[in-house]
């Protein structure tokens, strides 16, 4: 293993199926991006349910609004496959290439004003989901 692999394992975290990565409403001090496999993002409704937001994959990334903001996360985070591996950045670093690297800061405004518009539809009605599609118990990873 050579020396800038030892480097970067230091950001690597690894997740089972079903394991949070972190629940809405709790602090954080790091984004994720997905490396392999698959993380699912849900938002409580209020009644014992949890609504599924989004389903991430490979070179997508999350939990980047808490080191904007530093405000509790505003979702719950899963991994949904075993051996779901994610690199995680802190708030320095994330400041670093915010500042450093355009495209990395466009490429973040970019997901997050998507996000920012489907979230708009979902509350709208503009988006057809089923009530057993979208919202499932808060105990249940499926």
């Amino acid at each position: 293993m050579s020396e800038q692999d030892s480097a970067f394992e230091q950001f690597i975290r690894v997740y089972g199926k079903s394991e949070v990565v972190f629940e809405e409403g709790s602090s954080g001090k790091e984004m994720y991006i997905v490396c392999s496999g698959k993380v699912k993002l849900y938002v409580g409704t209020g009644n014992g349910k949890r609504r599924l937001l989004a389903v991430l994959g490979p070179g997508e990334h999350f939990g980047e609004m808490n080191l904007v903001d530093k405000s509790p996360r505003s979702a719950t985070a899963i991994a949904a496959q075993d051996n779901t591996v994610l690199a995680a950045l802190d708030r320095i670093r994330f400041i670093y290439l915010v500042r450093q690297q355009p495209r990395f800061a466009l490429t973040l405004m970019e997901t997050m004003s998507k996000r920012i518009r489907e979230a708009n539809l979902l509350v709208s009605g503009g988006a057809a989901r089923s009530q057993s599609e979208a919202e499932v118990p808060a105990g249940s990873h499926r």
